[in-house]
């Protein structure tokens, strides 16, 4: 393998307007082909936005739909696999996971497997498979967010042969506790990578949202597989990140 560019988007999604949120989706995606983008990571529940239960279920959609289909569509035209968060609805249920877009169509997805208590708010809709996914010669796994503080999670896609582990995130904090949460979450993914000798791709959110204590810091980056940060992102920027890691492959 000559060249495997994968990037990380950080950046803020508008709360509960899923219809704002997939047009930002569509230009991240183009930024990322321009760039050169295999493959493009978008944060947690990017397209439903996250501060608040209502929200979420406010910009829930189905795998199905014709949105999503329609914004697929866009990541196979630019040739991007494109891993986008969203609050998924099942019928009455809701759960939050990550879209696999993939050649022109939604080619798979990964719902969260360790919950926070605001999951619990949400979700009543789980899947325990812990997949993996196979797109531009590569295999590759899905986590997100608090799957990341359980290295059991990640250790069993590395297990069925992922060689890349995408990490989205989606972070509303304090700033009393927010360095100390950065420097855990940063740690535990350095940890994963190192651990297991994989590459791991940290997508997260930046801005402010209702409550004005609380803050997105983003942090995203890509590590190699001895943790050594190849891109990042930094903090309260919202940007896009890549690195080539056929090296690591």
């Amino acid at each position: 393998m000559e060249k495997l560019v994968i990037g990380v988007w950080q950046g803020r999604s508008r709360d509960g307007d899923l219809a704002a949120n997939l047009v930002r989706a569509a230009e991240v995606i183009e930024e990322a082909g321009d760039a050169g983008c295999d493959f493009v990571c978008l944060p947690e529940l990017f397209l439903s936005g996250a501060d608040k239960a209502d929200y979420q279920r406010r910009g829930a959609m189905s795998l199905d739909d014709d949105r999503l289909a329609a914004l697929a569509q866009k990541a196979g035209a630019r040739d991007v696999v494109t891993i986008v968060g969203m609050c998924e609805k099942r019928g009455e249920s809701y759960g939050v996971t990550a879209a696999i877009l993939d050649g022109g169509r939604v080619a798979g997805h990964y719902t969260k497997t360790m919950l926070t208590g605001g999951d619990h708010q949400v979700m009543d809709a789980y899947d325990d498979e812990l997949p993996v996914f196979d797109a531009k010669g590569v295999r590759f796994g899905v986590i997100i967010c608090h799957d990341s503080s359980f290295p059991e999670v990640a250790a069993t896609m590395v297990w069925k042969g992922a060689r890349i582990i995408f990490s989205p995130h989606y972070n509303s904090l304090g700033p009393e506790r927010m360095d100390e949460h950065r420097l855990l979450v940063r740690n535990n993914h350095i940890g994963l990578a190192a651990h297991y000798g994989v590459v791991v791709a940290r997508s997260n959110s930046v801005g402010h949202w209702d409550n004005p204590e609380r803050y997105g810091y983003g942090d995203s980056a890509i590590f190699s597989p001895i943790g050594v940060p190849l891109a990042e992102a930094g903090l309260f920027t919202e940007k896009l990140v890549t690195a080539d890691v056929a090296h690591y492959i």
